[in-house]
Protein backbone atom coordinates (compact mmCIF):
# COMPACT_ATOMS: atom_id res chain seq x y z
CA UNK A 1 0.00 0.00 0.00
CA UNK A 2 0.89 3.44 -0.34
CA UNK A 3 -0.22 6.82 1.47
CA UNK A 4 -0.27 9.47 -1.08
CA UNK A 5 0.22 13.09 1.10
CA UNK A 6 1.30 16.73 -0.41
CA UNK A 7 4.89 16.99 -0.73
CA UNK A 8 4.81 20.85 -0.86
CA UNK A 9 3.03 21.65 2.71
CA UNK A 10 6.02 21.75 5.38
CA UNK A 11 2.73 20.67 7.93
CA UNK A 12 2.07 17.08 5.81
CA UNK A 13 5.44 16.69 5.42
CA UNK A 14 6.24 16.60 9.36
CA UNK A 15 3.46 14.63 10.25
CA UNK A 16 4.14 12.05 7.44
CA UNK A 17 7.69 11.80 8.62
CA UNK A 18 6.93 11.67 12.13
CA UNK A 19 4.13 8.56 11.60
CA UNK A 20 6.92 7.10 9.20
CA UNK A 21 9.48 7.15 12.30
CA UNK A 22 6.88 6.37 15.51
CA UNK A 23 4.41 3.80 13.90
CA UNK A 24 6.80 2.40 11.50
CA UNK A 25 3.83 0.99 9.48
CA UNK A 26 3.94 -1.33 6.60
CA UNK A 27 2.58 1.44 4.20
CA UNK A 28 5.18 3.51 2.21
CA UNK A 29 4.49 6.87 2.75
CA UNK A 30 5.50 8.94 -0.20
CA UNK A 31 4.86 13.10 -2.01
CA UNK A 32 2.00 12.38 -4.66
CA UNK A 33 4.51 14.47 -6.10
CA UNK A 34 7.15 11.98 -7.01
CA UNK A 35 4.72 9.50 -8.53
CA UNK A 36 1.98 10.11 -11.34
CA UNK A 37 -1.58 10.16 -9.59
CA UNK A 38 -3.53 9.16 -13.28
CA UNK A 39 -1.62 5.71 -12.56
CA UNK A 40 -3.44 5.59 -8.76
CA UNK A 41 -6.81 6.82 -9.92
CA UNK A 42 -6.92 9.82 -8.28
CA UNK A 43 -7.19 12.98 -9.20
CA UNK A 44 -4.36 15.97 -8.45
CA UNK A 45 -7.58 18.15 -6.70
CA UNK A 46 -8.07 15.01 -4.58
CA UNK A 47 -4.91 15.14 -3.35
CA UNK A 48 -4.70 18.72 -2.90
CA UNK A 49 -7.52 18.25 -0.41
CA UNK A 50 -6.47 15.19 1.59
CA UNK A 51 -3.85 12.24 2.07
CA UNK A 52 -4.74 8.76 -0.42
CA UNK A 53 -4.48 5.32 0.58
CA UNK A 54 -3.94 3.22 -2.29
CA UNK A 55 -2.56 0.03 -3.86
CA UNK A 56 0.85 -0.11 -5.03
CA UNK A 57 1.32 -0.11 -8.86
CA UNK A 58 1.94 -4.32 -9.22
CA UNK A 59 0.85 -5.24 -6.14
CA UNK A 60 -2.82 -6.12 -6.67
CA UNK A 61 -3.71 -9.76 -7.16
CA UNK A 62 -3.59 -11.13 -10.16
CA UNK A 63 -6.24 -11.07 -12.17
CA UNK A 64 -8.03 -8.42 -9.72
CA UNK A 65 -10.67 -6.11 -11.12
CA UNK A 66 -10.15 -2.85 -10.91
CA UNK A 67 -11.51 -1.21 -7.24
CA UNK A 68 -15.33 -0.09 -7.70
CA UNK A 69 -14.88 2.54 -5.01
CA UNK A 70 -12.63 5.24 -4.90
CA UNK A 71 -9.64 4.63 -2.49
CA UNK A 72 -9.92 5.88 1.39
CA UNK A 73 -8.88 9.08 2.08
CA UNK A 74 -8.47 11.74 4.79
CA UNK A 75 -8.78 10.27 8.04
CA UNK A 76 -9.58 6.49 7.02
CA UNK A 77 -6.48 6.92 5.05
CA UNK A 78 -4.23 7.68 8.12
CA UNK A 79 -6.04 4.83 10.08
CA UNK A 80 -5.32 2.50 7.52
CA UNK A 81 -1.84 3.00 7.47
CA UNK A 82 -1.95 3.18 11.35
CA UNK A 83 -3.74 -0.32 11.24
CA UNK A 84 -0.34 -1.36 9.23
CA UNK A 85 2.15 -0.29 11.75
CA UNK A 86 3.54 -1.12 15.37
CA UNK A 87 1.07 -2.27 18.51
CA UNK A 88 0.60 1.80 19.06
CA UNK A 89 0.01 2.49 15.72
CA UNK A 90 -2.56 -0.70 14.94
CA UNK A 91 -4.85 1.06 18.28
CA UNK A 92 -4.64 4.45 17.16
CA UNK A 93 -5.93 2.98 13.64
CA UNK A 94 -8.59 0.78 14.75
CA UNK A 95 -9.86 3.86 17.24
CA UNK A 96 -10.09 6.27 14.01
CA UNK A 97 -11.84 3.77 12.08
CA UNK A 98 -14.42 2.63 14.84
CA UNK A 99 -17.94 3.35 14.23
CA UNK A 100 -18.48 6.29 16.87
CA UNK A 101 -14.68 7.92 15.83
CA UNK A 102 -14.93 7.87 12.39
CA UNK A 103 -16.97 10.87 11.81
CA UNK A 104 -16.18 13.27 14.42
CA UNK A 105 -12.17 12.08 13.32
CA UNK A 106 -13.23 12.94 9.60
CA UNK A 107 -14.33 16.12 10.29
CA UNK A 108 -11.23 17.08 12.66
CA UNK A 109 -8.94 15.90 9.10
CA UNK A 110 -11.12 18.13 6.86
CA UNK A 111 -10.76 21.32 9.70
CA UNK A 112 -7.07 20.85 9.72
CA UNK A 113 -6.62 20.68 6.56
CA UNK A 114 -8.41 23.60 4.60
CA UNK A 115 -6.59 25.55 7.84
CA UNK A 116 -3.02 23.98 7.14
CA UNK A 117 -1.81 27.37 5.36
CA UNK A 118 -1.74 28.46 9.23
CA UNK A 119 -0.19 25.22 10.75
CA UNK A 120 3.25 23.97 11.23
CA UNK A 121 4.21 21.05 12.68
CA UNK A 122 4.74 21.25 16.17
CA UNK A 123 8.68 19.74 16.89
CA UNK A 124 10.27 21.93 14.14
CA UNK A 125 10.91 25.63 14.32
CA UNK A 126 9.39 28.21 12.34
CA UNK A 127 12.13 29.39 10.47
CA UNK A 128 12.06 25.41 8.56
CA UNK A 129 9.14 26.19 6.48
CA UNK A 130 7.24 23.64 8.57
CA UNK A 131 3.74 25.70 7.57
CA UNK A 132 1.57 24.44 4.35
CA UNK A 133 3.27 26.55 1.46
CA UNK A 134 -0.08 26.13 -0.24
CA UNK A 135 -1.82 29.22 -0.29
CA UNK A 136 -4.37 30.56 2.11
CA UNK A 137 -7.77 29.53 0.07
Amino acid sequence: MLLLYDGDCGFCTGWADFGRRRFAPDVRIVPWQSVDPAVYGVPEERLLREVVLVEEVGHAPSGAAPAATAPPGGALAIAGTLRSGNRAGRLLGRTLAARPVRRPAAAVYRLVSRNRYRLRFPFLPARSGASCGLPQR
